[in-house]
């Protein structure tokens, strides 16, 4: 029979009271291959840029398959073929800062997102990666709110750890619990704890038992990684390629290209097919001395009767959309096994919770989606919507393209039509 010599990568000589591990063999190698030839998993990227827009700058022109991307686009004409752009996907007409960042992961202006749309799909496609999902963030922490700072919420409405640290980023997603050595210091920190912990319990107020009972389940996150990587057959293609040389921390657009460069290295090598990218918070202050402007991130996307601020915002806005297509291109350069690429597996998702960065408008949201040939998108598309759908919609039906079987998600009403390619 065909493939009959093949044994699994993990195959034990087991004798009596004995379970000896064999070696690296040909015939598993085989088992290997075959194994990742059987299905290229598709992965969910998502990039966060705050501040909104100023629609003058963002607005594409044309028609549904001929249409000329606009100024804060551009830096995207050589990907034309390869992104789809929404146009009056929306909310509501009035927002704020502190909910735009949920309500671009849920639909919903909201400083109580509940689960977002990318966990919805990480619980379904993560569940054999070392990382369920992984979240970045190039710039710092906004202490005033959790919403300013969090793409990410789980089932319980838990905002997910973020790393802004691309050094340890690195280290969790190349040279973490893939390394045996490293999973049994862990195994010995969590066990060290495990008896002082139980004994302050006893002793603790209600409160403190609140906050030891959150560290708890913290340890347990990490003895469940421990506990599936050591079970699991899952192999993680193009590891050994990684090379530490990715970190660039010279200014930000090094640690900007180097959180991109995470992004895709982690799709390669499988650490995990959910990941998100927090660019620019939406009360981000940043002045892209880099770019030679002067204003603040913020106090720029109040443009409104000034030119110069205008100017400022939109020259920003550039930058950042081509940090996006440097994404795009990084994930071309990456090749699978079959000789496609880590972006021809991948949906991406680009954008803000508010549109118009002065009015904090929540209406036709600056919203872009990229996928490559096998990512199941109709791309080379401006899809304009004109009873404006709620962006929830787009939601549901990313949701749905992931495999997910959903019928509602979040306020939506219903899918966005003509996104994904039809059989």
């Amino acid at each position: 029979m065909k493939n009959s010599y093949l044994i699994p990568r993990r195959s034990l000589l087991r004798g009596a009271g004995v379970a000896l591990a064999l070696p690296a063999l040909e015939i598993m190698q085989a088992a290997m291959a075959d194994d990742q030839q059987r299905k290229i998993p598709l992965r969910l990227g998502v990039f966060h840029k705050g501040n909104g827009i100023d629609p003058a700058g963002w607005e594409a022109q044309g028609t549904e398959t001929d249409f000329t991307l606009s100024r804060n686009l551009e830096p995207l004409e050589s990907l034309k073929d390869d992104i789809v752009v929404l146009s009056n996907v929306s909310n509501q007409a009035k927002g704020d800062h502190y909910g735009a960042m949920p309500l671009f992961m849920t639909g919903v202006q909201n400083r109580s997102p509940g689960q977002t749309f990318d966990q919805v799909i990480a619980d379904h496609v993560g569940q054999t990666t070392q990382f369920k999902s992984f979240q970045l963030s190039a710039d710092p922490v906004d202490v005033r709110s959790t919403t300013l700072n969090s793409l990410a919420y789980d089932h319980e409405g838990r905002a997910l750890f973020v790393e802004r640290n691309a050094q340890f980023a690195f280290d969790r997603l190349f040279r973490g619990l893939s390394d045996s050595g490293v999973r049994r210091e862990m195994g010995s920190v969590l066990d060290a704890v495990r008896e002082p912990t139980s004994a302050l319990l006893r002793r603790a107020s209600s409160s403190d038992k609140q906050v030891i009972a959150s560290y708890l389940d913290s340890v347990r996150e990490v003895e469940l990684a421990i506990e599936k990587h050591e079970q699991t057959d899952h192999v993680r293609p193009n590891l050994s390629q990684v090379k530490n040389d990715v970190i660039r921390l010279d200014d930000f657009p090094s640690k900007m290209k180097t959180m991109m460069d995470l992004v895709a290295l982690a799709f390669w090598t499988d650490a995990t097919r959910v990941a998100s990218c927090i660019m620019a918070l939406e009360s981000s202050r940043r002045i892209h001395d880099f770019l030679s402007l002067k204003a603040d991130y913020h106090w720029s996307s109040h443009f409104e009767k000034n030119n110069r601020l205008a100017e400022e915002f939109n020259t920003a806005n550039t930058w950042y959309v081509s940090q996006f297509g440097y994404a795009i291109q990084r994930m071309k350069q990456l090749k699978e096994y079959d000789g496609t690429s880590v972006f021809d597996h991948s949906v991406l998702m680009f954008g803000s919770g508010l549109s118009h960065g002065g009015q904090h408008t929540g209406s036709n949201l600056p919203l872009l989606l990229a996928g490559g040939k096998q990512s199941g998108l109709q791309t080379g598309r401006l899809l304009a919507y004109p009873r404006q759908p709620p962006h929830a919609n787009c939601l549901l039906t990313l949701i749905q393209h992931f495999g997910v079987e959903q019928d509602k998600y979040s306020n939506s009403t219903g899918t966005l039509d003509r996104l994904r390619k039809t059989a």
